[in-house]
């Protein structure tokens, strides 16, 4: 289980989730991981899980919508670490709203943890993975970046803006051996689905063809792909893991 051995992932959004599956997996595969969460205590129970599986972790509470601590979370993993390898731009929150009703608070909440998040958090990685010599970024877009939803305009907006964000920087840095790739994960069940009344949640059961929402894990391994070696000539690429949700 090496895939990974001896680098260094950032994750953001790690308390929980899918973050916490690429956290797991990815130390599983030699990774030493920064958890990094606004809730403390579901980032500490992250490290507390890779550590228990004998990974080696830190935690790092951050807003990645705020420049400092994104900067702050990647000057941690440098400090601790040595280097930053991969980043992981996972960390995301959910508005179900349309236009006329959503506030501007809500939109600016959403687009900056988003879509703000990922650009803050890639502005602080890239200078150390050019040290380096290259890196691997993943954005988690969602199939709400490419296809319309009803009640979902913040949230679509910031995962179009992903994708769009994604491949600029595949231009812009592929020179400097910097990967940038997005995935497109379906709906899942985590923390953020269970927030969501079942009511709205009924039809998307049924919309892909497994009719069946994915285990965070299956998405992860999409990711591991994309952080290790293996995917040495991809980028600028958006994966779709949805359970064929885009084909219909």
């Amino acid at each position: 289980m090496s895939r990974l051995k001896d680098k260094v992932a950032v994750i953001t959004g790690s308390g929980m989730g899918l973050g916490q599956a690429m956290g797991l997996l990815f130390s599983r595969e030699g990774a030493k991981i920064v958890v990094s969460d606004i809730n403390t205590a579901a980032g500490e129970e992250t490290v507390g899980a890779i550590r228990l599986e004998g990974g080696d972790a830190i935690f790092v509470r951050a807003d990645v919508s705020v420049a400092e601590d994104a900067e702050r979370m990647i000057a941690a993993a440098v400090d601790s670490y040595g280097c930053v390898n991969v980043l992981v731009n996972n960390a995301g929150v959910q508005v179900e709203k349309n236009v006329p009703d959503t506030t501007e608070e809500e939109w600016d909440y959403v687009l900056g943890v988003n879509l703000k998040g990922p650009f803050l958090c890639s502005r602080a990685a890239i200078p150390q993975m050019r040290r380096r010599g290259g890196g691997s970024i993943i954005c988690i877009s969602s199939i709400s970046g490419l296809v319309g939803q009803p009640n979902q305009a913040s949230y679509n907006a910031s995962k179009h803006g992903v994708i769009g964000l994604v491949r600029t920087m595949a231009c812009d840095h592929a020179q400097e051996g910097i990967r940038v790739n997005a995935i497109c994960p379906g709906s899942m069940n985590t923390p953020m689905a269970a927030n969501i009344p079942e009511e709205h949640l009924a039809p998307y059961r049924k919309a892909n063809l497994f009719e069946r929402f994915a285990e965070p894990m299956e998405v992860a391994y999409s990711a591991l792909f994309l952080a290790s070696d293996e995917s040495s000539y991809v980028t600028g690429s958006v994966m779709t893991v949805d359970g064929g949700y885009t084909t219909k």
